[in-house]
């Protein structure tokens, strides 16, 4: 993997603070596939010159003029609120947080640098999951308009010995360039890297590397999209080659693999009892530790382990847990209680999977464990993309720690 140093653009935090509040907080925002339009307004609501006026717009629920978005980032340029670091470096950005679900307090270090574009078939760049045409269409015509990587993707890689963990963590010395409390207890701070010697070896390791998207294939599948117009039209933009990517290791307690449940509607409530009959039949009975799916009713849980029948015939991402619920259990053995397009619902452990199933916006839940570190690498190792959301990583990348203007300066490598 091909990796550069970046000239970022920056939040002039000391301008931002004039607004009032802590400046860090009020510019920064999550990740904006994750924000409800209740959360985009209240972001809106803390400061002008937050980021999500940039990847989101300013009228929640609402696709806004890309055009507009574009005359922002050129406006918040001009006027300092954006500024450029003065030499192009690597950033090593640090999360310290708890373990949603838990009371395990972690850190994450992570590598942000400009990344080379590989085509999917290269194998250099891995992806795990599908994209969707739509996103895809609305990443690509704001990146497009603002020509900048306004978030950073993130990407895994292997590093069982830590050497590269280890550099990281002696690189995140001194008072960061930006830090932010994204929630009670979970810090996100950055920390230009400054010695030659570290940058040199943190090009040499990453040189061995063959990443996995975590989170950001949209994004990753725009850039890619962007380069090809551009080839085929024959223009130019100098860095349209190279993208912002944060890289952490997959095998480090400081990246979080979260489990992702599923709220399964049935056509005819009162089908549940013939349903939970069919799952007794063909999955076998599990206890409180051993189970590999637990499905939940309002009034009842059954454990249970996938068992030969359902494994039969089954490898790679289809034996797992995922492909096995969302294909073969949801997709095929319920379709005559669900539809042949059956709506499901996805929840992360704790964000109102219970109070759904309670209130009957669904009425099976299928309570999933994490995707294991080794089973993950073992289905992309194999070519392989997991079920439409099987992974949930965590921590996710704050939004507006750092952004990179693709025409402003390419990246310089030798």
């Amino acid at each position: 993997m091909d990796i550069a140093p970046l000239r970022g653009l920056r939040f002039d935090l000391d301008k931002i603070s004039q607004e009032g509040g802590e400046a860090a907080a009020v510019v920064t925002a999550p990740p904006y596939d994750v924000l409800s339009p209740e959360a985009h307004r209240a972001l809106l609501d803390a400061s002008s010159c937050n980021i999500v006026r940039l990847t989101l717009g300013d009228k929640p629920g609402e696709t806004p003029s890309y055009e507009d978005r574009a005359r922002l980032l050129e406006s918040w340029i001009e006027s300092g609120i954006l500024v450029y670091e003065d030499s192009p470096v690597f950033y090593v950005c640090t999360v310290d947080y708890t373990v949603p679900g838990t009371e395990l307090q972690t850190r994450m270090v992570s590598l942000v640098a400009l990344g080379r574009l590989h085509e999917f078939q290269e194998r250099i760049v891995q992806p795990h999951e599908q994209t969707f045409p739509k996103i895809v269409a609305d990443r690509q015509s704001l990146l497009e308009a603002t020509r900048c990587n306004l978030e950073s993707i993130m990407l895994l890689y292997n590093d069982d010995s830590g050497e590269l963990d280890s550099l990281l963590e002696d690189a995140a010395t001194g008072e960061p360039v930006i830090e932010v409390e994204a929630s009670p207890g979970e810090v996100h701070g950055l920390y230009p890297v400054r010695n030659p010697a570290t940058a040199l070896r943190l090009t040499e390791l990453m040189g061995e590397q063959h990443p996995i998207i975590a989170d950001g294939h949209h994004r990753y599948t725009t850039a890619l999209l962007y380069r090809a117009a551009l080839a085929e039209s024959g223009r130019q933009v100098p860095g349209s080659d190279w993208k912002m990517m944060t890289f952490a290791n997959l095998r480090s307690e400081g990246v979080s693999i979260l489990a992702t449940h599923r709220l399964l509607k049935l056509l005819d409530p009162a089908e549940v009892p013939s349903a939970l009959e069919l799952l007794d039949e063909r999955l076998e009975p599990a206890g409180d530790d051993d189970w590999e799916i637990r499905v939940e009713t309002a009034g009842d849980a059954r454990n249970y382990r996938l068992g030969a029948e359902a494994l039969a015939g089954k490898q790679g991402a289809a034996a797992t847990s995922y492909g096995l619920v969302q294909d073969e259990i949801i997709g095929s053995w319920l379709a005559p209680f669900a539809g042949d397009d059956p709506e499901v619902f996805f929840y992360k452990e704790g964000t109102g999977e219970d109070d759904a199933l309670r209130e009957g916006k669904g009425e099976l839940l299928f309570r999933m464990r994490p995707v294991g570190r080794s089973e993950f690498q073992a289905v992309i190792d194999g070519s392989e993309v997991f079920p439409h959301k099987t992974t949930y990583f965590y921590p996710k990348l704050w939004s507006g720690l750092v952004l990179w203007r693709l025409e402003d300066t390419a990246p310089v490598t030798d």
